[in-house]
């Protein structure tokens, strides 16, 4: 998908990205041709323009450099990245003792994929700054608003990977609303009858029963709570990727193609 994209280029939008797709013009190559032999026609400005922005993006997807994509591309169509630096994504949530100025990061829950850590307030809890180098692409759900600037606001030296993707805001462009458990709800995905059921709200009294009482069940019971919370981002991410990608090109072609 993201070499298919032409948003970040200058002067161009959707109705003109789209308009390319549609004269069959579906890739960084297949423009840069066009506008090499002068068979699309525009300003030589214009041109010239668009032909070093081409050159660009190719050079900066081949260098692997999310960083560029991040900063060309509105937030709203970060998504697109996924085709090509979805090996390096983690899937991050965050439990805190509440929402408050004086309130604080109890766990930092991250998943690549195929493995889920805890990071524990106490324990181990700085090491998660550590474990998000190399990423290109870190996905939450509502995390544009709570989990990151809580993050930045406790760890204000974190470097967070440069593409992030917010499932909740994706999947309310595909209309489901709602928090996490209810979008899992709608979507199918359940979770362990131990967790069902289990609020943010839950998750902090679970912390305080754990870090005031000694409670180490409670910690326990937290951490499973904030492994389902993680790891469901995964099966979210890729139904939102799939059903996006479909719908932009149904509503252009009416077909689909293969992705590039």
């Amino acid at each position: 998908m993201l070499r298919s994209t032409f948003i970040h280029l200058p002067g161009v939008g959707e109705k003109t990205e789209r308009m390319w797709w549609r004269a069959g013009i579906s890739t960084w190559m297949e423009l840069l041709t066009v506008l090499n032999d002068g068979s699309w026609r525009c300003s030589e400005t214009r041109r010239r323009e668009w032909q070093r922005w081409l050159r660009e993006s190719i050079a900066q997807l081949e260098a692997r450099n999310a960083a560029f994509f991040a900063s060309v591309l509105p937030a709203r169509e970060q998504w697109r990245c996924y085709s090509e630096f979805g090996t390096r994504t983690i899937f991050l949530d965050i439990e805190t003792t509440g929402c408050g100025n004086n309130d604080y990061v109890t766990m930092v829950g991250l998943f690549d994929g195929r493995h889920y850590h805890a990071y524990v307030y106490g324990e181990d809890l700085e090491k998660f700054e550590d474990a998000l180098i190399g990423y290109d692409i870190v996905v939450t759900f509502y995390g544009s608003a709570f989990d990151l600037p809580f993050l930045r606001r406790q760890f204000p030296w974190v470097q967070l990977p440069p593409i992030h993707i917010d499932l909740c805001y994706l999947l309310r462009r595909l209309g489901y609303r709602g928090g996490l458990k209810s979008v899992e709800w709608q979507l199918g995905v359940r979770r362990a009858r131990e967790i069902e059921g289990l609020s943010g709200w839950d998750a902090v009294q679970l912390w305080h029963r754990y870090w005031h009482d000694g409670d180490d069940e409670a910690l326990q019971l937290l951490v499973e709570y904030n492994r389902a919370d993680v790891m469901n981002l995964k099966p979210l991410l890729e139904f939102a990727y799939q059903r996006l990608y479909q719908q932009l090109w149904e509503r252009v072609l009416q077909v689909v193609p293969s992705h590039k």
